[in-house]
């Protein structure tokens, strides 16, 4: 593996990590909710009220 690949599978890594990081603390603060509607309510709402 040359450096910038490797440097490119720990960047990836590291951005999963903290993904999951970010997802855990969502539905412990949200557990009846689904990442669907979490989505749907905070990004897709966005694009159909364009002004």
């Amino acid at each position: 593996m040359t450096q910038s690949m490797i440097s490119f599978v720990v960047g990836l890594a590291v951005l999963l990590a903290v993904a999951f990081v970010f997802v855990r603390r969502y539905m412990r603060a949200h557990p009846g909710e689904s990442m669907t509607q979490w989505l749907d309510a905070h990004h897709m709402g966005r694009m159909h009220h364009k002004h």
